[in-house]
């Protein structure tokens, strides 16, 4: 069962003490689990299915969008890539698009792809 902890919380291992940070997700058995949110430290993590079409990506107004049904590696919330390694990814992809389809130079399909990407920094 996947739980998010709402708190920092010391777990007891075999190997010692280990703090699991606040926001962090596990998959615990589910007798674990279940202590652990009656106990108030953690809650119950819906799991939200897959859509390979939801794609992050930077909307007309400079914000970037995280769609919830997205591949979970880049669902920062739930333990994904932060937002900083999703934007190095949309520029990449961004300046690659405009080197390869828009003919740009390397260095020029880099520099408008900053441009895009730098208005939601």
């Amino acid at each position: 069962m996947k739980i998010r902890f709402l708190k920092d919380f010391e777990a007891q291992t075999t190997s010692g003490t280990k703090l699991v940070p606040a926001e962090t997700v596990l998959d615990l058995a589910e007798e674990k689990a279940a202590r652990l949110i009656a106990a108030g430290v953690a809650v119950a993590v819906e799991d939200v299915g897959y859509n390979p079409a939801a794609v992050p990506f930077i909307d007309e107004r400079g914000r970037l969008v995280v769609p919830f049904d997205c591949h979970p590696r880049y669902r920062y919330w739930a333990g994904g890539q932060g937002i900083k390694e999703t934007l190095q990814e949309l520029f990449s992809e961004r300046a690659a698009i405009m080197q390869h389809d828009g003919g740009l130079s390397r260095d020029q399909a880099e520099h408008e792809a900053a441009k895009i990407v730098n208005r939601y920094i």
